[in-house]
């Protein structure tokens, strides 16, 4: 539908997408108009909807609204008008920005400023704020907006505006990420069979090369979508200057592939195309790449045993035994050390799901880390150091000792062998009820027989599935674990080793505003005037709260010190009324649970970071706290939280 000038129609989709009234001064305003304009405009446009059935009204003390008269010529001119066939929705401030990135990142030469405009349905004003914020997010990639006369040309080179579109544009849903291609990956890469690419890249390795999970297989897929919508389009890359030393027997394969690649999709991939694919190829399954010397596999192998030496000096965890950990940890440091060869870090889909729901494991990597970045001359990143948490937490699994109250069940998970390696030693507390026959990812789901299972474990959303389906999201994986529980009648009771730490002295309810620092501050002195910790543990404390922030979400901090200097084992607590600014990454504090654990207590304490980590969503435990008026009433409650925990 054409309307007669273009601000009719940005008119129509404001009050359409608005799903209630709004008033003349804020529509007015919005399209940068009198009101006496705007009037004059809805006027004009009543005319034009009237064979759609549509009008415009003022409804008293409300505002514009429209009125439908029949729904099919309504979703007709919804379809025709406000979708305008646009790859992104721009229903909303942030879709707005995203989508005017789109048009400036895909174009050939230099931008309309009234194509812009009518395309998000912004005013002028709107637009030149929308590109001040433009502006600081494409500094980040090397990227830039010139402005000239009427026009507007994004200016870079063609590896940072990819670069720019995997992070601002491709979203990353952990679970949609893996199972399919969502409508605006479909509309991104519209000049790209998807689920062709898709299937050939799973041909390719499966029959080339060693298992991959599915989020490497949906990353490769990405790249490599991105690599040949960009050059059909024009978007040439010519050049890339990053070269990866493949092995030799692996050339050919490579060669054949992307003859198959020409072939499939009518394209002639350069040669530096073939640089950059392979390159994110080797970013996310490093085995592909030539390992240049033998000796780096002694150096990791005795950085590993530095790395346990350290766990095991600071938290008394003595892992030397666990042969399953140190044959991961040498499989996953060999590509560590091949990734950081081609001067690049890779992303972890599950850091804040690890930070938060396995903070013992990530605790014990981080500060001993240190020892392995040291020997084999790396830099971890937060991410690099979550992947190697995810070995550290499966094997403090294993080696916990405990034991729950037997089923068939498939494991489906989709992010990983270490994610899965993970989730079944979570899992083994479970081992005198539940048989696991099997750990598959969500491609191999779709074409194995599993019915001899009695159901399926599945960190994704199963469809479809004959079988009883228990969906674990590591997030949540207490709370998830309950459905679990009813398959498997069996709990752990932990309750008086969890009781001992908790005591009415130690607890704190604050009403006044606090900073992280006074709270942090007030709580060390308090314990060390019950005489529960030693006099550097403060320092110690807070030389540990500078390495990364110790919030796990759900207002909860756990603060402790770097190496242990307690006298006895004990949590101290404060509850502070007024939320407390706790880092940079704006999370927001309420309940303070400070950590003081004697060396030879670590072994003993799982369950303690487990039932923290479930009060993050326990509504139940937060509302009971709010209305204490006494540390022993506090104590009452953490009692009744302790004894109703499903704990992990």
């Amino acid at each position: 539908m054409e309307f007669e000038y273009p601000r009719l129609r940005q008119l129509i989709f404001i009050i359409i997408t608005a799903n209630k009234e709004i008033n003349g001064s804020t529509l007015a305003s919005e399209l940068k108009v009198s009101e006496r304009t705007l009037r004059s405009d809805i006027k004009v446009l009543n005319k034009e909807l009237q064979k759609y059935k549509l009008e415009i009204v003022n409804v008293r003390a409300k505002g514009y609204k429209v009125i439908v008269n029949d729904n099919d010529l309504f979703d007709e001119f919804k379809r025709n008008v406000v979708e305008h066939d646009q790859s992104f929705p721009v229903n909303t401030y942030e879709e707005r920005i995203k989508y005017l990135l789109l048009i400036l990142i895909n174009a050939r030469e230099p931008v309309s400023i009234d194509y812009i405009l009518d395309s998000i349905f912004i005013s002028y004003n709107t637009l030149n704020n929308y590109l001040a914020e433009l502006k600081n997010t494409l500094e980040k990639y090397h990227l830039g907006l010139h402005k000239k006369g009427e026009t507007i040309e994004l200016v870079g080179t063609e590896i940072d505006k990819r670069a720019c579109i995997i992070d601002k544009l491709e979203d990353k849903n952990y679970k949609e990420y893996i199972m399919q291609f969502s409508k605006s990956e479909k509309n991104l890469f519209t000049n790209v069979d998807l689920d062709l690419l898709l299937r050939l890249v799973s041909s390719f390795f499966e029959n080339h090369f060693t298992e991959i999970s599915d989020y490497t297989r949906k990353n490769i897929a990405v790249h490599l979508a991105l690599s040949i919508s960009r050059s059909k389009s024009g978007h040439i890359m010519e050049s890339f200057s990053k070269n990866v030393l493949l092995k030799p027997e692996t050339e050919p394969i490579f060669s054949e592939f992307f003859k198959t690649i020409n072939s499939e999709f009518n394209i002639d991939i350069s040669e530096p195309e073939r640089k950059y694919v392979i390159y994110h190829i080797a970013l996310n399954d490093p085995n592909i790449i030539l390992n240049k010397s033998q000796e780096l596999n002694q150096e990791i192998k005795c950085s590993i045993e530095l790395f346990l030496d350290k766990i095991m000096n600071i938290y008394e965890f003595d892992f030397h035994n666990d042969d399953v950990l140190k044959k991961n940890l040498y499989q996953h440091l060999k590509s560590v050390v091949k990734i950081n060869s081609l001067e690049q870090t890779r992303k972890n889909p599950l850091l804040d799901v690890i930070l938060s729901t396995f903070p013992l494991a990530y605790e014990v990597t981080a500060t001993s880390v240190d020892v392995i970045e040291d020997k084999l001359k790396l830099k971890l990143s937060r991410d690099e150091i979550s992947f190697i948490t995810l070995h550290v937490g499966a094997s403090l699994e294993r080696n916990s000792g405990t034991s729950y109250s037997k089923k068939n069940a498939a494991i489906i998970c989709g992010s990983g062998t270490a994610t899965a390696s993970l989730l079944r030693a979570k899992l083994s507390s479970f081992d005198d009820y539940l048989n696991i026959t099997g750990i598959y990812s969500y491609a191999e789901y779709q074409t194995k027989d599993l019915s001899k299972n009695d159901f399926l474990i599945s960190t994704v959303p199963l469809l479809g599935s004959k079988l009883p389906i228990v969906q674990i999201d590591l997030a949540n994986y207490a709370s998830d674990s309950m459905e679990l529980y009813e398959f498997l009648t069996t709990t752990l009771n932990d309750e008086k080793n969890l009781n001992n730490l908790f005591q009415s002295d130690s607890i704190f309810i604050n009403k006044k505003p606090i900073s992280r620092k006074e709270a942090l501050n007030f709580l060390c002195d308090e314990m060390e005037k019950l005489d529960i910790v030693n006099p550097d543990f403060k320092d110690k404390m807070f030389e540990r709260e500078n390495m990364y922030s110790t919030a796990i979400g759900g207002q909860i901090a756990i603060p402790h010190p770097i190496k242990a200097s307690s006298k006895q084992s004990r949590v101290g607590l404060l509850i502070s009324n007024d939320p407390i600014s706790w880092d940079e990454n704006g999370n927001k504090v309420k309940y303070v649970f400070l950590l003081a654990i004697r060396p030879e207590d670590y072994p003993k304490i799982q369950s303690l970071f487990s039932f923290l980590v479930n009060l993050q969503n326990d509504e139940k435990f937060k509302n009971m706290i709010s209305k204490c008026k006494s540390s022993d009433e506090v104590m009452v409650v953490i009692k009744y939280s302790i004894k109703n925990s499903q704990l992990n």
